[in-house]
């Protein structure tokens, strides 16, 4: 519903400019009878009142309040006006401009209003929400009415629609009756035809081969209801199935054989079988035989072209411990076998195998030639040439490699009880996997021990985690696993330190015994943390430490980590002088040199205290003498002169 528009304006302007009597009427009956007057604002009013006016010349009636003249309210009344009007425009221009459009629009202005008129606020809000509270019932009221049209219109029609629904019942009854009486006239005269089949071609049985029951009342086989009922499309079928069954006789006499004959065959296939597995025994027998007399006879020949100084009962006891004679019996194995006519066929069948490879290469069938590759006979197709064939195949970006298919079939055909996939191949198919981002195959290869462990894949894992750090924990795992598996120590422990597992390398270290004082000193420069160093220079489990305070803080003293070394030498003079003394006395490794050296550099890094303390004990140490800075080349030098 919409404002209309001289009660809108005159609340504008009431609201701009309200009347004396009436602004103390409101503030009496809202303050009390004796509530202080407010200050007057009727000069601001009137100049409001006159704005109000004139923006609204071009509704009609009688002007009852004084014209609004105050430049604030006058250009404020002017941007409502303005932006109704606009507003207006631009709906009419789309053909939007409805009832519940221009309610929006003066309700925005109305808002404004409100806000504007702080004196007011309560009343034009109260006015505002019980025009909003009629409208709503109104809306309300309409959405009712429509509902109760419609459901009375269907009231009115449901005699209508009952009428019709029995007139089609009644159709579809007529229509079952139809139906059902063209079903009886059919099924009389199919058990009439029937009738008159039996008694024109009695049933014929075949002595000893019993025949099953046909119902008569089934439909044909092959044929449709209109069909059945066409006698000429009974003939011509009749006619098919007795060409199908001459055909039928015919092949039984050329193409198969009884049963009995399949029978037969496989117990002639059995018997040749055993014959075949006797003859093999029989074989194997005469090939030892056969090795045994080639080694008596090339012994004898050596012996009767020898000196004699042995009997020929001596070299022949030699021949059978000598391991030569091992080598000379699997030469004449294998002399032996270049006769079996076997060998020569497997040679074709691995012709045939590498030849059938090439065609499916050549064809571009990459995926199905990497398969007949990964289980070629012998491994012969599985080797560093067949992957530069593969490797130089040029495909499009967005294909897969045919690289990355051979791979993929290389370690689905390999297990670690067989044929694991040798190093060389390995290394390429984790680099080939690795720069497809195929990280998920390297999991599943290295987990599942389908491949030969080495140092050097331990190391191209180890790089690539390196370069990408969203891989690096998992990286570290694989690394971890393999070089454990292939026996480097020092960078299984390492990859555990960087892991976290710091307990848990040190346990690995200690319990290794071909863990080198060499390895020590590299897990320690490469992973130098407070806890690794604790660790190191401290017993564990009963065991002496792996390295001694001075030694561990030298070889920090070398790399960019001396700051740890500085704060274990801080940590342990916060202990007392006495525990700093007692490392320094016990330290058998470091000589007093070292530390020296040490404390050179803790002056040399602001640990000046520390410094001078180290001094002190090591020079309070019997047969250590301090040498002046001064003059010190000219001391020990002072001996060539004399």
């Amino acid at each position: 519903m919409v404002f209309p528009v001289r009660v809108f304006t005159k609340i504008c302007i009431l609201a701009a400019d309200p009347p004396a009597g009436h602004e103390r009427r409101l503030l009496q009956a809202r303050k009390g009878p004796h509530s202080p007057r407010p200050e007057p604002r009727q000069e601001e009013a009137r100049h409001i009142s006159t704005g109000a006016v004139k923006s609204f010349q071009g509704i009609s009636g009688p002007r009852v309040l004084p014209p609004i003249t105050s430049a604030r309210s006058k250009s404020f009344l002017t941007s409502i006006e303005k932006n109704i009007k606009s507003e207006e425009e631009k709906l009419s221009a789309v053909g939007q401009l409805d009832a519940e459009q221009q309610y929006i629009i003066y309700g925005q202005a109305f808002d404004k209003i409100i806000e504007y008129c702080t004196d007011y606020k309560r009343l034009l809000t109260a006015i505002k929400q019980e025009y909003d509270e009629f409208i709503d019932a109104t809306k309300q009221g309409e959405i009712n009415a429509m509902h109760l049209h419609t459901k009375l219109k269907r009231l009115a029609s449901e005699p209508t629609t009952l009428m019709y629904y029995r007139k089609r019942a009644a159709e579809l009854e007529d229509r079952i009756d139809i139906v059902n009486k063209d079903s009886q006239r059919i099924e009389n005269e199919l058990q009439k035809l029937l009738d008159e089949r039996r008694v024109k071609t009695p049933q014929i049985e075949e002595a000893g081969t019993p025949q099953n029951e046909i119902n008569p009342t089934a439909p044909i086989p092959g044929m449709t209801i209109e069909d059945s009922l066409n006698m000429a499309a009974l003939i011509k079928y009749h006619q098919h199935l007795d060409d199908k069954k001459s055909a039928l006789l015919a092949d039984m006499k050329t193409k198969f054989v009884p049963i009995q004959k399949k029978q037969e065959l496989d117990v002639k296939l059995s018997i040749a079988l055993q014959e075949r597995e006797e003859v093999e025994l029989i074989n194997q027998r005469l090939l030892d035989s056969y090795r045994k007399k080639r080694a008596i006879a090339d012994t004898i020949s050596s012996w009767a072209r020898s000196d004699k100084s042995l009997s020929l009962h001596e070299a022949l006891a030699q021949m059978v411990g000598k391991e030569n004679e091992v080598k000379d019996d699997t030469a004449a194995t294998n002399v032996f076998e270049d006769l079996d006519p076997r060998k020569g066929q497997e040679a074709e069948a691995l012709l045939e195998y590498v030849e059938r490879f090439n065609e499916l290469f050549v064809n571009g069938q990459y995926k199905a030639a990497a398969v007949y590759a990964a289980h070629s006979p012998r491994g012969i197709l599985r080797n560093m040439e067949t992957m530069e064939k593969f490797r130089g195949v040029v495909v499009g970006k967005d294909d897969l490699s045919p690289l990355m298919m051979f791979f993929e079939a290389l370690m689905e055909s390999s297990s670690f009880a067989k044929h694991p996939v040798n190093a060389a191949l390995t290394l390429e198919a984790i680099k080939c996997a690795l720069s497809h981002d195929k990280m998920e195959h390297v999991v599943h290869w290295v987990t599942q021990q389908r491949i030969t462990f080495s140092e050097a894949l331990g190391d191209v894992i180890w790089d690539y985690g390196e370069s990408e750090p969203y891989h690096k924990v998992t990286c570290l795992a694989l690394a971890q696993l393999i070089y454990r598996k292939c026996s480097s120590l020092r960078k299984a422990a390492l990859c555990m330190c960087l892991q976290g597992q710091i307990q848990g390398a040190l346990d690995y270290t200690y319990q290794s015994k071909r863990f080198l004082l060499d390895d020590y000193l590299f897990l320690l420069k490469k992973c130098p943390t407070a806890e690794l160093i604790n660790g190191l220079t401290k017993e564990w489990n009963g065991k002496a430490a792996a390295l001694s305070v001075g030694q561990a803080v030298l070889s920090l003293l070398c790399t960019d980590h001396k700051e740890y070394g500085f704060q274990l030498l801080e940590s342990i003079y916060q202990c007392g002088e006495a525990a700093l003394e007692q490392v320094i006395l016990n330290d058998v490794v470091c000589t007093p040199e070292g530390w020296v050296e040490i404390a050179e550099e803790c002056s040399s890094n602001d640990y000046r205290q520390l410094s001078e303390k180290i001094k002190s004990i090591v020079v309070s140490q019997d047969g250590v003498v301090e040498i002046s800075s001064k003059d010190v080349d000219a001391k020990i030098m002072e001996h060539v002169y004399m």
